[in-house]
């Protein structure tokens, strides 16, 4: 594909909704960069690497879990109401139904549980409240999110992200004035004070901009069973990305946890537009993916020159940039350069990876999408268990990358397969 191509697809895809919506979340989340770089800096810095290896040995899990709070029903609620929006009330009550319930029961679970999954040192309190903050506020912040996506607000989601991102910000800087000495656990407390207060005013503006929910208790079983294969997805998803921290908190130390977990914070940042990108045409996939996986393929292949271009420019500024790291952490985080490095082929494996998944969600192929993605985060796991106790974090960087390039080509070779019986049905 020549330059021209480029250019000419972009100025198409310009033209479109798609453009507008991506930009209100690439501000948002632009803004959110600069927001969250100020609260991961305090944080790391004032925790130090063992503290805030605790945070994220509890965040890690939260996240593995979190795939599963509302069990993909936040998903059908896209799915359902981006094609017919008079389904919204219906839809968003049983979102909130299922997802305040099952969350509950899955922090009693943990925390009966937490001693043997997290070192000593992390008290039972300071779990609870992550956990609160990561499974239930969070919860309700991202089915929010999803509900602004559904009904085609997405100056709104975008608004709301960057108010999240401040309530973090703010809770940084109490965590630094009013407190000389932090620990973990008052830490803990302000991040879920700061949740709790962005997830009300989430779902305040949900019910006044959409209408309020009024759950349908009779579709309850089947958009459970409809959201599990989303779930499984999601799940498997987190795994590949948050698993590795979680192992290395209880089979490594926790300074290394801190090492890799700075470092994969930059990933994630600097991952924004690629989530910007995916966050306003996931409605769109369903749509073009109605009529097989030819149109949400077609719909694809539109998105692909930024695609490429996001891959190339994250690739080559991670690796250029990242003796950064001590000088923006401290001298602690000297060995995050090394791991900075190692994981930053991520962003450019994940922008294909999720470009191949979406274009299976969108034409009806959860399913298949799933059982690729859970293969995937068991192999992940495996070679965890194998790799972290050998090298550490190295170990942890060396299992994510070979298992996401592994469910990239799984993906696509997918895709292509279906695509090529789809034109042989066509003919026949």
């Amino acid at each position: 594909m020549n330059f021209k191509q480029i250019s000419s697809k972009l100025k198409n895809l310009s033209s479109k909704g798609l453009v507008k919506d991506t930009l209100w979340m690439f501000l948002a989340k632009g803004s959110g960069v600069v927001i969250q770089a100020f609260y991961f800096v305090i944080i790391a810095r004032f925790l130090g690497a063992e503290n805030y290896g605790s945070f994220i040995g509890v965040t890690a899990l939260a996240s593995l879990i979190f795939s599963f709070a509302a069990l993909g029903t936040e998903d059908i609620l896209v799915q359902q109401v981006s094609v017919n929006k008079s389904l919204f009330n219906k839809y968003w009550g049983n979102t909130l139904f299922i997802l305040l319930g099952n969350t509950s029961l899955i922090i009693i679970a943990l925390l009966i549980f937490s001693p043997h999954i997290f070192s000593a040192n992390i008290s039972r309190i300071t779990i609870a409240m992550i956990l609160l903050a990561d499974l239930i506020c969070l919860g309700l912040l991202t089915a929010c999110y999803k509900a602004f996506v559904a009904i085609g607000r997405v100056k709104k989601l975008a608004q709301l992200g960057v108010l999240y991102n401040c309530t973090k910000l703010i809770a940084a800087l109490c965590l630094v004035v009013f407190f000389p000495q932090p620990t973990i656990t008052i830490w803990a407390s302000l991040y879920l004070a700061s949740s709790a207060i962005i997830a009300t005013v989430g779902i305040i503006l949900v019910n006044r901009l959409a209408g309020s929910p009024r759950p349908d208790f009779s579709k309850i079983k089947s958009e459970i069973q409809q959201g599990f294969f989303f779930s499984i997805a999601a799940s498997a998803n987190n795994v590949n990305a948050n698993l590795d921290k979680t192992m290395l908190a209880s089979m490594s130390t926790l300074a290394a946890t801190g090492i890799y977990g700075s470092a994969y914070r930059f990933i994630d940042v600097g991952s924004i537009v690629l989530f910007s990108l995916f966050s306003a045409s996931y409605p769109k996939f369903f749509r073009h993916g109605a009529s097989g996986i030819g149109g949400s393929f077609n719909f694809a292949r539109r998105l692909l020159p930024f695609i490429l271009s996001f891959g190339i420019v994250s690739l080559i500024g991670y690796l250029v940039f990242a003796p950064l790291v001590p000088v923006i952490l401290g001298d602690e985080y000297t060995e995050a350069i090394a791991a900075l490095r190692w994981l930053a082929p991520l962003p450019f494996i994940a922008a294909f990876q999720f470009l191949a998944a979406d274009t299976l969600t969108g034409a009806g192929f959860q399913k298949v999408r799933s059982a690729v993605q859970v293969s995937a985060a068991v192999l992940n796991a495996g070679l965890n268990i194998w790799l972290i106790p050998l090298y550490s974090w190295q170990g942890a960087a060396w299992a994510t990358l070979f298992s996401d390039s592994l469910r990239m080509l799984c993906l696509w070779l997918i895709v292509a397969f279906l695509l090529r019986r789809e034109k042989q049905v066509k003919a026949s």
